[in-house]
C-alpha cells in the first residue's frame, strides 16, 4: 500500500473534479444561478415510492431521543433519503456502503435511498419540488437557488441544532477558517442545510495546468518559455521538428477545447493580466477581473483585444488546434493520448493521459504578455472547502429530528466522517499507530491515480460527507503520484503568487430576485463572448469590428453585470 496524496492536492482533485464535472450548486466560492452539486453515478432513476407532499399519515409523535443517545429513535422509523450517484460509483447501492452498515441495528432507523441516475439530478430534483413527491431528505443535491426559491418545503433547523445535532454544532463552533452561520443562514435568518466536506485551508487554482511535453523539448532542442516570445519560439519547432518521431507534419503544437472549460483558451487570459475573477470553472470567471477587491470588465479592454490579437497569430501560423474551437472533448482527449499535442491546459494530466505517459509532462509556468505585465488567476486561497445545504429535510418528513439526528450519528466522530467520505478504514485511509486521532490518506497499488479515484466513489460519498475540521483531515505522508505532483507543483510554485485571497468571492446567500437578474444578463452576453472571441481568433478583427463589439457589450449591459459581481463582494445580494 502507498501512502499518498498531499492534503492540499486530495483535497483540491476532489474540489476539483467535481467543478471541472458541473460541481458548482453548494460550492462556497462562485454563485451559480441553475447547478445542482452532484454526486453523479450509474444506477437506476429514482424510485417513486413515498407518501405525497403535505400528506404525512397519521398523527405525528416524536419518537426521537434527544443529544447522542442511542438508538436514535424508541420505535421503528423509515426515512427516505434522496442521492444522486456518481458515475464512478460501482456499488448497487447506497445500502452496501461501509457507511450505513449497521445503521438499523444501531439507531432503529431503516433508511431507504432514492437514487437518482448519473447526471439526472438537474432535471429530477426540479420535479420532485414541483410536483411535491418529496423524500424525507435531499442529500447534496439542492443550489442555493432551490432553497430560496422553495423556502416553504424545507424545515428550518436552526432551533433544533443544540438539541438534535451537537455533534455537528461542535464541529462548526470550531471552524477557524470561515463564520458558518454567515454561510448557512438564508436571508430570511434561516438555516435549512447542514454543512459538508472539509474545512482544510488549502492553495488551489481553479485554472487549468498548462503542461508541455519534455520529451518534445528536448527533441527539438529548446528550453521550457519564459515569455511569450520564446513560446511562439517553442510552437514553430515543434511544428517543423517531427518531435513525435513518425516522420509526418501532424503534430498540434498548442491544443486546446472550448467543449471543456479546463483545457479553454481563455485560460491564457492570466498572462495579459485579465479574466478569471473569483468564480472557478465557469464562464463568468473569464468576463471580469478583481484587483483588490475591485470588480473590472476583462473583456472590453485593451489587454483582451492583444490577447485576441496574439492567439491569431498563433492560429493563422498553424499553431493553436484549428478544430479547438469545434470539437467535442472526447476528440481532443485522444489527439492528447496519440501524441499529437505538445502543450496544452487539463485540471491535471491524468485528465487526458496514462500514468505512463505522464512522465513525459511538466508544468509550463505562467507567462506574461510584457515585463511589467501582473498575471491574474483564479483560484482559492486560505480557503476552505465547507459546503452548505449537504443535508436539508423537507416538510413532509414525519420525523424531522431523527432525520437531523442521523446526520448527526454520521458525524458523532472522525473515523464515522471519513468512512461516508471514503469508505471504511484500511482501505483508503488510515490512522497513524503512534499518533492515535490522526489519519492519513491510503493509495491502494497499482495503478494510482485510476484506483483511487474510482473506489472513492465506489466506497464512500467522497465530496458528501459532514463536515470535518482541519484537525480531522487526512494529512500527507507518502509519495505523490505524477499527475498529482504536476497539479501541486501548480499551485504551490506556478500559480500561488496570481492567486489573492483579498480577490475571493464570499460564501453567502444571494436572493432569488438577484440571481434571476444576473442569469438574465448571462446568456446573451456569454454568447456575445464566445462568438466574437472564435471569430477574432480565427479570422482576425479590424478596428471597426473592436469597436462595434465593444457597443453590444454596452447594449447588452455588460456593466450591470460587472456591478451585480461587485455588489456580491461587497455581500450586497
Amino acid at each position: 500500500m502507498k501512502r499518498i496524496l498531499a492534503l492540499l492536492l486530495c483535497l483540491a482533485m476532489i474540489v476539483g473534479i467535481m467543478a471541472a464535472c458541473g460541481d458548482s450548486g453548494n460550492s462556497s466560492s462562485a454563485p451559480e444561478s441553475s447547478s445542482q452539486e452532484s454526486s453523479g453515478g450509474d444506477s437506476s432513476a429514482a424510485d417513486d415510492s413515498s407518501s405525497e407532499a403535505g400528506e404525512p399519515s397519521g398523527e405525528v409523535v416524536n419518537s426521537t431521543n434527544p443529544g447522542t443517545e442511542l438508538p436514535i429513535v424508541t420505535e421503528p422509523v423509515t426515512l427516505k433519503i434522496c442521492k444522486e450517484r456518481h458515475m464512478l460509483d460501482t456499488t448497487q447501492s447506497y445500502n452496501e456502503k461501509a457507511s450505513f452498515k449497521n445503521i438499523t441495528e444501531e439507531t432503529g432507523l431503516t433508511l431507504e435511498f432514492q437514487e437518482l441516475a448519473a447526471g439526472t439530478a438537474g432535471e429530477q430534483v426540479p420535479l420532485l419540488l414541483a410536483g411535491g413527491n418529496m423524500p424525507d431528505v435531499f442529500w447534496a443535491l439542492l443550489s442555493d437557488t432551490q432553497i430560496l426559491q422553495n423556502e416553504g418545503s424545507f424545515v428550518p433547523l436552526e432551533d433544533m441544532l443544540e438539541t438534535y445535532a451537537p455533534n455537528s454544532l461542535k464541529t462548526y463552533d470550531e471552524l477557524t477558517s470561515v463564520d458558518w452561520r454567515q454561510i448557512a443562514t438564508t436571508p430570511s435568518d434561516h438555516i435549512y442545510g447542514m454543512l459538508g466536506r472539509y474545512e482544510a485551508l488549502f492553495e488551489n487554482s481553479g485554472d487549468g495546468i498548462q503542461i508541455i511535453n519534455k520529451t518534445w523539448l528536448d527533441k527539438v532542442k529548446k528550453d521550457i518559455p519564459t515569455t511569450l516570445e520564446e513560446y511562439k519560439d517553442v510552437l514553430i519547432a515543434f511544428r517543423d521538428g517531427d518531435p513525435n518521431g513518425n516522420g509526418e507534419k501532424d503534430e498540434i503544437p498548442y491544443g486546446f477545447c472550448e467543449d471543456m472549460w479546463c483545457a479553454s483558451l481563455t485560460n491564457d487570459m492570466g498572462q495579459f493580466g485579465i479574466g478569471h475573477g473569483g468564480a472557478t470553472g465557469n464562464a463568468a470567471s473569464t468576463m471580469y477581473t478583481i484587483i483588490d477587491g475591485k470588480v473590472q470588465g476583462a473583456v472590453n479592454t485593451p489587454e483582451y483585444r492583444e490577447y485576441l490579437e496574439f492567439y491569431h497569430d498563433l492560429y493563422t501560423e498553424g499553431l493553436i488546434d484549428q478544430e479547438g474551437f469545434s470539437m467535442k472533448n472526447d476528440v481532443f482527449a485522444n489527439k492528447v493520448r496519440n501524441y499529437q499535442v505538445g502543450t496544452y491546459y487539463s485540471w491535471t494530466a491524468l485528465e487526458y493521459l496514462s500514468t505512463e505517459q505522464e512522465k513525459d509532462w511538466v508544468v509550463l509556468p505562467t507567462m506574461k504578455a510584457h515585463e511589467d505585465t501582473v498575471p491574474v488567476a483564479n483560484g482559492e486561497i486560505d480557503r476552505s472547502t465547507v459546503q452548505k445545504n449537504k443535508w436539508v429535510i423537507t416538510n413532509t418528513c414525519e420525523h424531522p429530528e431523527a432525520a437531523l439526528r442521523l446526520w448527526d450519528y454520521l458525524a458523532r466522530d472522525t473515523e464515522s466522517k471519513l468512512t461516508v467520505a471514503l469508505g471504511e478504514k484500511g482501505i483508503l485511509w488510515d490512522e497513524y499507530e503512534d499518533q492515535p486521532g490522526t489519519y492519513y490518506f491510503l493509495v491502494p497499488e497499482g495503478d494510482p491515480e485510476f484506483t483511487f479515484e474510482h473506489m472513492k466513489y465506489t466506497y464512500g460519498t467522497v465530496n458528501d460527507p459532514p463536515l470535518m475540521t482541519i484537525a480531522e483531515t487526512p494529512k500527507n505522508d507518502g509519495d505523490v503520484s505524477p499527475a498529482a505532483a504536476l497539479r501541486d507543483n501548480m499551485v504551490k510554485e506556478v500559480n500561488k503568487d496570481f492567486v489573492k485571497k483579498e480577490n475571493q468571492l464570499p460564501a453567502i446567500y444571494v436572493t432569488p430576485e438577484a440571481t434571476d437578474e444576473r442569469s438574465f444578463l448571462d446568456t446573451d452576453l456569454f454568447a456575445e463572448v464566445k462568438k466574437f472571441r472564435s471569430q477574432a481568433v480565427m479570422d482576425g478583427f479590424s478596428d471597426s469590428d473592436w469597436e462595434a463589439y465593444c457597443k453590444r457589450l454596452e447594449d447588452l449591459r455588460y456593466a450591470d453585470w460587472l456591478q451585480w459581481y461587485q455588489d456580491y463582494m461587497d455581500g450586497n445580494l
